[in-house]
């Protein structure tokens, strides 16, 4: 990499006012929770990450992150029921998966376990941010700058945000204004979380640096892209969730005096927000949805729909439905697995502790498309009509006992609606072998192909990267061919069976053909010696 000439960067640090509301009863006529309003508490811009690159490390310490809070009380009430959307054969598809570059990602570089492996794709860069150091690369795979220590970035603001670096990262990338959005949160009282904005669609800019405080231990953060703010949920103990909005127009702008509208709810948890991969945006004025609360009921058949209307303006007008369960949407029957009390249930070659599948969640992210309207439709079996689409998935446990990925297709018309008018259309759980599939990721491409990526072990096979999917003319839950993209080559010891937190498959906004999809693998055996992979791949039918 070639030296970059400094420059002089002018940075401010800005302590705005610190605007603290909080509503304790919902508006009359409305179903929103108990409301916290803040304004940002404290502001700065950071030098380019190419001047921070030149600067010396900061110290890497051991950092372990304890077991997750599993959020439900155990296996499925119901018992083992029949999944009627199983499928235990190996399918085939009219898109053939071709895969492409495949890039090493940032490794463990702290000693941590597991990593939160995430990234964004950019127009022509790439950001991922694995536990405490993030990385920027071009697209042919070239590394630009980093690792870097996460709370390097936040040098300027101070505080907690510069001194600590725990984890738990998110990278974005806003494909409508071409910015990037880094953001951590903070695991000491007081909890918060910190922002970055970059000002430019250069990740190895400057940033705008923002900190906002957060009510509860803000465990597990996910991020999502709307039109009307960037949306953030966390988990906050006692199977509660916190659900904020952000005023993305002033963090875009490097106004200090940015808003943040929060939602505690009760007993709703593991939200996950809409985020859009789709370059047609969401229709004029839609809210932003979630999604969450699997496995909350007896019934082994439900998620749970919720949505956000912010009004960073007048806040007290700001809604949130959903609240308490209020709005199930019926899902066919699953089985849970890798529930509390026998979370650690993967088994892998080489060792025989068993990994964690964390099954009691939907996984990262809530991937959502619009399609662009079409003349007509015309296919066997039927595609949806021009739509909103929605995916997501989780684990659920195979007639055979496996782990496999349950994967969700959600649609809605294309204008305002909301979460009411939402219907599934399409479910399969992918179990067509022995095989152990968890950790997974879900999107789709510009035609409609639909790509799901997940860790692949069993005790016959270390831990491995692989991908399936399908064409829209497939029959509806039915995956296609399962493609290996990377082998791994070790097992994992000595981590108290700890695999990942989170995988991401995002679609590239500069071709949207091509997918890529980043998770965790092994090529040795030993304590946590993880690497991270991203892989890119595109159907041979999306031109």
């Amino acid at each position: 990499m070639k030296p970059y000439k400094k420059s002089v960067v002018a940075s401010v640090l800005v302590m705005s006012t610190l605007m603290f509301v909080v509503i304790t009863a919902p508006l009359q006529g409305q179903s929103s929770p108990p409301m916290t309003f803040r304004q940002a508490d404290g502001f700065a811009v950071s030098p380019t990450l190419r001047e921070l690159a030149n600067l010396p490390p900061h110290p890497q310490y051991a950092f372990h992150e304890v077991n997750p809070i599993r959020m439900n009380p155990g296996q499925g009430k119901m018992g083992r029921v029949v999944d009627p959307v199983e499928q235990n054969f190996a399918g085939r598809s009219d898109a053939v998966i071709v895969p492409g570059l495949s890039v090493e990602g940032v490794n463990n570089l702290c000693g941590c376990y597991p990593p939160d492996t995430n990234f964004a794709i950019g127009d022509t860069q790439i950001v991922e941010w694995v536990n405490l150091d993030y990385a920027v690369y071009d697209k042919t795979g070239a590394l630009l700058l980093g690792p870097l220590a996460g709370n390097l970035l936040f040098a300027n603001l101070g505080g907690q945000c510069a001194s600590q670096n725990a984890g738990d990262p998110i990278a974005q990338y806003d494909r409508s204004t071409h910015r990037w959005l880094l953001a951590q949160n903070l695991f000491s009282s007081p909890y918060g979380v910190c922002v970055a904005v970059s000002t430019s669609s250069d990740a190895t800019g400057s940033y705008y640096l923002y900190h906002f405080s957060i009510n509860g231990f803000p465990d597990y953060p996910k991020w999502g892209i709307w039109p009307t703010g960037y949306f953030q949920t966390q988990n906050t103990g006692g199977g509660t969730s916190n659900v904020c909005g952000y005023n993305s127009a002033k963090l875009l702008a490097g106004d200090s005096s940015a808003e943040q509208i929060c939602y505690q709810l009760n007993p709703d948890r593991g939200l996950l927000p809409g985020d859009v991969d789709s370059p047609t945006p969401p229709p004029a004025g839609q809210d932003e949805f979630f999604i969450g609360s699997y496995n909350a009921d007896a019934s082994q058949n439900h998620l749970y729909l919720y949505s956000m209307h912010p009004v960073f303006s007048n806040p007290s007008q700001s809604t949130f439905t959903g609240g308490g369960l209020a709005n199930p949407i019926t899902v066919p029957m699953y089985n849970p697995i890798c529930q509390f009390g026998q979370g650690l249930c993967v088994p892998q070659l080489g060792d025989p502790e068993l990994l964690e599948g964390l099954g009691d969640r939907v996984m990262y992210r809530f991937a959502y498309w619009e399609d662009q309207p079409l003349i007509s439709v015309k296919a066997t079996p039927p595609k949806p009509l021009p739509s909103q689409h929605w995916f997501v998935n989780h684990i659920s446990a195979g007639s055979s006992g496996q782990v496999g990925e349950r994967w969700y297709e959600f649609t809605a018309p294309i204008k305002k609606v909301d979460i009411t008018s939402v219907g599934l259309f399409q479910a399969g759980t992918f179990a067509p072998d022995a095989n152990y599939r968890w950790m997974g990721s879900v999107t789709r491409d510009k035609v409609g192909n639909i790509a799901l990526g997940y860790s692949i072990s069993s005790a016959t096979m270390y831990a491995s990267i692989a991908v399936a999917g399908r064409a829209p003319t497939d029959p509806l839950g039915q995956l296609g061919g399962e493609l290996i993209l990377t082998n791994g080559s070790g097992a994992q010891q000595g981590t108290a069976g700890r695999w990942g937190d989170y995988s991401d498959m995002v679609t590239d906004p500069s071709n949207t053909c091509i997918l890529w999809y980043a998770t965790e693998y092994l090529t040795t055996t030993g304590h946590n010696p993880w690497q991270t992979r991203m892989n890119q791949i595109q159907f041979d039918t999306c031109h």
